[in-house]
């Protein structure tokens, strides 16, 4: 019996050594229910270095660390050599010249992986960076980076003039870690545009699991007594 123990117990961290952060690029990729946040409930709403900005059921909080940003933001955006954003399309926008800080917390409600639509104003020439990194529930944590996205879309440069709004270029990224839930994630960069938040819907804490199985518990215990006492 302790050599089968053994064995399950070997298997069980063979697993557990296998399992890693991963980065995913696809929404379909996000595990179990999904929400999504696609910032068109506000109309260019304003938030200032120190604010914040919630929403949804459960509450994802938005949080400027060190600079302005902008939600439901629909001016075209030039994004340089990596096209444009716009025509009335509802986003998310980094104000602040220069590299800042946007870090989104899923509360006390856990979510296990994300994607969003990215993109960043990228001069010629320029190396700015885009750095997402999701923070697990034990202190673990996983980052990507993106940079220069493309050098054309449908024939068409991305630094050419005849480029319209509408092109609403990005690339899709996300995280799914490995075994902790993610409670916040960072967006870090200059530029940075993003839309389509997507992740997995919040499940209750532990306890609140614990709670529910003790009533139903309860509820279990008070049939049996009742069907004892009929059959008496």
């Amino acid at each position: 019996m302790r050599h089968y123990s053994a064995i399950i117990a070997l298997g069980l961290a063979s697993l557990g050594l296998q399992a890693q952060a991963a980065v995913i690029n696809n929404p379909a990729q996000v595990p179990g229910t999904q929400q999504v946040i696609d910032f068109n409930g506000e109309d260019g709403l304003f938030i200032g270095a120190g604010s914040s900005w919630t929403t949804g059921m459960p509450a994802v909080t938005f949080s400027s660390v060190d600079g302005d940003f902008t939600v439901g933001q629909r001016w075209a955006t030039d994004l340089g050599i990596n096209g444009s954003w716009g025509a009335g399309k509802s986003f998310l926008s980094f104000d602040t010249i220069g590299e800042m800080t946007v870090r989104i917390d899923f509360g006390n409600l856990r979510t296990r992986a994300f994607t969003a639509d990215f993109s960043l104003y990228q001069a010629a020439g320029s190396r700015s960076l885009l750095t997402v990194t999701a923070y697990g529930v034990d202190g673990s944590s996983s980052s990507f980076t993106l940079g220069s996205f493309s050098t054309s879309l449908d024939g068409v440069g991305l630094d050419d003039s005849t480029l319209i709004d509408s092109t609403n270029y990005a690339i899709t990224q996300g995280l799914r870690l490995a075994q902790a839930d993610i409670a916040y994630i960072t967006i870090k960069g200059d530029g940075v545009v993003m839309d389509n938040l997507t992740f997995t819907a919040p499940v209750p804490e532990p306890q609140a699991y614990a709670l529910m199985l003790a009533g139903l518990g309860v509820v279990a215990f008070a049939a049996r007594r009742r069907l004892h006492k009929a059959g008496a």
